[in-house]
């Protein structure tokens, strides 16, 4: 009996080891430098005029990958503080991107490829983002993200497209 126990024992002890929890996080260096909080300004990209500004939130939280892997995923919300209109551009660590206008449409966009882009005469590695499906003109589209910056430029149909104001 006092073997069954001991077998058991060294058992359910090595079973254990298995069951640790393990933890991924995003590496510094593919965090943004942005925080919770921070006001974004995008500016027309030909007369520089204000056109948007952004309050930025943001929140980290931890998925289930299976019951003991966990793997860090923040998100960045930018909300517009327009008064004329409304809408909220979202990411999770820049693997998924969603756009609300006045909370009644809702695009979503898939990455295609990745590529530099010129704001200010700053040169900025970033992802592109467009939409999957056409929302005529009232999304933009493409969205151009870095991950030191968040949301860089983001165009619309008319040829317009805004840059951050650095």
């Amino acid at each position: 009996m006092k073997k069954i126990a001991i077998i058991a024992a060294t058992l359910l002890a090595i079973v254990s080891c298995f069951d640790k929890e393990k933890y991924d996080y995003i590496p510094k260096d593919k965090k943004p430098n942005l925080q919770n909080g921070d006001t974004v300004y995008f500016v027309n990209h030909q007369d520089k005029s204000l056109v948007d500004t952004f309050v930025v939130q943001i929140s980290t939280h931890y998925e289930v990958f299976d019951k003991t892997h966990y793997f860090e995923e923040i998100t960045w919300e930018y909300k517009s503080e327009n008064k004329s209109f409304f809408y909220t551009l979202s990411t999770v660590h820049g693997r998924y991107f969603g756009a609300r206008h006045q909370e009644s449409n809702y695009a979503s966009y898939d990455h295609t490829i990745t590529s530099e882009i010129d704001i200010q005469n700053i040169k900025f590695p970033v992802d592109v983002y467009v939409e999957r499906d056409s929302s005529n003109g009232i999304m933009p589209n493409p969205v151009y993200y870095s991950i030191k910056k968040g949301i860089v430029r983001y165009d619309y149909s008319d040829t317009n497209y805004y840059e951050i104001k650095l």
